[in-house]
């Protein structure tokens, strides 16, 4: 984007904000809640950025839920983030969607669970984790050092491998998404971004928004931005896939994707940024695939 890389050399760092939501669990689903069949949204201007989630690609996402995963003001309140099938039983997120960004405290396995094809308080399929694991970068052991411009570094550096991976307890019914590509610069201009966002009818039905692809002048290396411009493309997005060639047919050539959101900075609205995949996420997929064990 033109000057896009002076504008972003202006904002400081701390100002970003990772793309979560949470809700109290008097205002949402409980483990034990039905899922009937998938209602696709009505094709009207209040949904106009609504994804259909019975056709590709969106029929391999849906809602990565960490349930009463912390407390607050004595009330318990869940973890929610986006993911998607990348094979038949591993789901693709944000690493801070399984371990809590500012403790490095792992949500407990035994309440996390991948909601596929989520709406409206809806869902096909309720998958159990079996195991969960991202990237050691991170979680750099630098994040627990005495001397507080080493611990900021690596605090800021850790975003480059926001991403993570569940296994999941049996096989995806919709399938999943065959293309993935990493070090993919220069190859794709544009994408798809996709998710949860809270701000666009509560988190309830996924939504997309097409952009282009930059990469901005950050200190760290390994960040990618897409704007989209959409400003409510916020919390509950992390962990959404972005896709180049976004299409509802499955072939080699398109639904290839190629990161998942990370953060948002309230100075660049309408902008998402994610890790730039490297080699290291094709390893990581071969760890959780095999049962997170080497």
């Amino acid at each position: 984007m033109p000057n896009s890389s002076a504008r972003i050399q202006q904002v400081a760092w701390p100002n970003h904000e990772i793309a979560v939501t949470t809700n109290w669990l008097n205002e949402t689903r409980s483990r034990e809640v039905p899922h009937p069949a998938v209602r696709v949204a009505k094709n009207d201007p209040d949904v106009s950025a609504t994804g259909n989630p019975t056709i590709a690609p969106l029929k391999w996402a849906g809602l990565v839920l960490n349930y009463a995963a912390f407390e607050k003001g004595g009330q318990k309140y869940n973890w929610q983030c986006t993911g998607q099938f990348i094979s038949p039983t591993v789901v693709l997120t944000a690493a801070h969607c399984v371990q809590d960004s500012k403790t490095g405290a792992w949500y407990d396995l035994k309440k996390m669970y991948f909601l596929a094809q989520y709406q409206n308080k809806s869902f096909s399929q309720s998958y159990k984790a079996v195991c969960a694991s991202r990237y050691d970068g991170w979680w750099p052991p630098q994040l627990r050092s005495q001397n507080a411009e080493e611990r900021n570094r690596a605090s800021q550096n850790r975003f480059q491998w926001d991403y993570a991976m569940i296994l999941v307890d049996r096989d995806s019914v919709t399938g999943h998404y065959k293309n993935w590509a990493v070090e993919w610069k220069g190859k794709y201009e544009d994408a798809t971004v996709t998710g949860y966002p809270a701000a666009m009818l509560r988190g309830e039905i996924i939504q997309k928004a097409h952009g282009e692809i930059y990469f901005p002048n950050f200190s760290m290396a390994n960040i990618v931005a897409l704007r989209h411009n959409n400003s409510d493309l916020t919390q509950g997005s992390s962990g959404g896939a972005w896709v180049a060639n976004f299409s509802k047919q499955e072939n080699a050539e398109h639904n290839i994707l190629i990161t998942v959101s990370s953060f948002i900075m309230k100075e660049q609205s309408g902008v998402s940024f994610a890790a730039y995949p490297t080699s290291a996420l094709r390893r990581l997929f071969d760890y959780v695939s095999k049962g997170c064990s080497r």
